[in-house]
């Protein structure tokens, strides 16, 4: 949401805001520019504040740049940590040179930050950290290897700290300290809660969240995948601000032909200004070259190259934001003790993914990614893989001028949805009867074929084998100890022969942390 290069000593000077920038000094604090936000400068005796933050609906914008009493300061400031939709905020004491900086409860577009001699950066991309030489955290290096899902501060460059949500960061002369927020309560379903009309509720709520920020019209472009999750906030977006344009990724294979008709169906009762392009078009890159892609994080969305063709197309047609349904897997939970034999299934294909991981590291490493995780950011509002999502592709969305809505990981969605009863949450009853209702037609029964990216990857290095192989011949991640050369080359092999989902997956990791590992030291 910002960026900023701090000096502590500029701290004590003036400050002024101009143009979007906050400058004192030698320093300054850059907003992304952009209609979904704002960015506000409140000052009072010997201290200020600086917020960026999303535009909510039904608030007033204010003066850019306020001088205030203490009073109005306090008011000021304790509105801005209780805002409704995201901020990055930075407050200083002048004549300490201290400030903290401190994060929302989305992560939207979480910032990244570094500090050196006096000296702070922060910017919400990760490829400005990239310029200069760093030495590779291992113990993170082997958790991203074993597909370990975790959202930490902590990140595989030494000394670049991510600034999770809610998190906070004190600074002041020759000290950094990093504060995570007290964990949320898990809730789960409730007595009370079974008063109440499920499907009204998340209607209800569900266009209250879509209408909290103020887009105008034919300004959103909808990632539409032919999914429920994803014609749930079409649905929801034509209710409340009109007709817009939605954008696809059609797959190959046997589910095509499903998702297509699904798509079209949706396109036509919605009135949807669709496009589509053929993933076949735009496969992710295999190439470990450095400049085979711009520099990035590791964690980057495995699909990059088809996501950005449609963010492009929206760019071109006038849209700023895109919505997507990411965090609809994490609405309608199953708890402890219920239905677990639906699991079984899911968590032996987790075991098998990461038993072919495990058999490609070096002991050093093995022992490392065994090791108990004492890093990671705490419970939150928001959904762990939604904010990890927000991380693999919140800084491509901003490179092209577009800020990313997921509405189904709204936490207080997310919290009234957990609370359902089981027969709510069950497949999905209460969304599907939702889209039943929207769309007036059952496009969407109980076990439809969903549309998945499984089978592109396989395919793909079963094609680029032979290539990968030859560039591997020098390998970074083994050079630095984390991983055995010739077992990467035997999973290869069995990926090459099989197409099977569960060795692609950590040979996918380790293909894109290896170009990522070569493209930085």
């Amino acid at each position: 949401m910002l960026k900023a290069e701090i000096r502590l000593q500029d701290l004590r000077g003036s400050v002024l805001l101009r143009a979007g920038r906050v400058e004192f000094g030698g320093s300054w604090i850059e907003a992304f520019e952009h209609p979904a936000l704002e960015m506000v400068l409140v000052t009072t005796d010997g201290r200020w504040f600086a917020v960026v933050r999303e535009r909510a609906t039904g608030v007033t914008t204010p003066a850019p740049a306020q001088a205030v009493g203490f009073d109005a300061y306090v008011e000021l400031y304790q509105e801005c940590v209780a805002w409704p939709l995201d901020y990055v905020m930075v407050e200083v004491v002048k004549e300490e040179c201290r400030m903290r900086i401190r994060a929302g409860v989305l992560g939207s577009a979480p910032i990244y930050f570094r500090a050196q001699d006096d000296a702070v950066l922060l910017s919400w991309d990760f490829a400005d950290f990239l310029g200069v030489p760093f030495a590779l955290d291992a113990e993170i290096a082997a958790h991203y290897l074993t597909l370990g899902t975790f959202y930490s501060a902590r990140q595989i460059c030494a000394g670049v700290t991510m600034l999770t949500e809610r998190a906070s960061i004190y600074v002041a002369p020759r000290m950094a300290r990093y504060c995570y927020p007290e964990a949320v309560e898990v809730v789960g379903p409730t007595e009370a809660q079974s008063a109440f009309d499920p499907d009204h509720g998340f209607r209800q709520l569900l266009h209250e969240v879509m209408a909290m920020r103020p887009i105008k019209a034919g300004r959103a472009a909808i990632e539409l995948s032919g999914g429920m999750d994803s014609a749930a906030v079409a649905a929801a977006a034509r209710h409340t601000m009109g007709r817009q344009s939605s954008k696809g990724i059609l797959l190959d294979g046997q589910h095509r032909h499903a998702q297509v008709e699904r798509r079209n169906a949706i396109i036509a009762l919605l009135e949807l200004r669709d496009s589509t392009v053929n993933m076949s078009d735009f496969l992710p890159c295999l190439d470990l070259r450095p400049d085979a892609r711009p520099k990035e994080h590791p964690l980057s969305e495995f699909y990059l190259e088809a996501f950005e063709a449609i963010w492009a197309d929206a760019r071109s047609e006038g849209a700023q934001y895109v919505l997507t349904g990411i965090g609809g897997d994490e609405l309608f939970p199953l708890f402890a003790g219920e239905m677990a034999h639906t699991r079984v299934a899911s968590e032996t294909m987790i075991a098998e993914v990461g038993s072919y991981a495990e058999s490609i590291l070096t002991p050093r490493a093995l022992t490392a990614a065994r090791s108990m995780r004492l890093f990671d950011a705490p419970t939150s509002l928001v959904s762990m893989p939604t904010l990890l999502a927000h991380v693999c592709r919140a800084p491509y969305l901003l490179r092209r001028g577009l800020w990313p809505i997921n509405p189904l990981s709204d936490p207080r969605l997310m919290e009234y949805c957990h609370t359902l009863p089981l027969a709510a949450r069950f497949q999905r009853t209460t969304m599907r009867n939702y889209l039943n209702l929207s769309l007036n037609a059952g496009i969407f029964p109980c076990n439809y074929a969903k549309e998945t990216f499984a089978r592109v990857l396989p395919e793909l290095i079963a094609q680029e084998a032979d290539r990968i192989a030859s560039q591997l011949k020098d390998c970074a991640l083994a050079d630095f100890g984390l991983v055995d050369q010739r077992a990467v080359l035997d999973l290869l092999a069995e990926v090459t022969a099989t197409r099977a989902e569960a060795p692609c997956a950590p040979l996918a990791f380790f293909l894109w942390l290896e170009r990522f590992v070569r493209q930085a030291t």
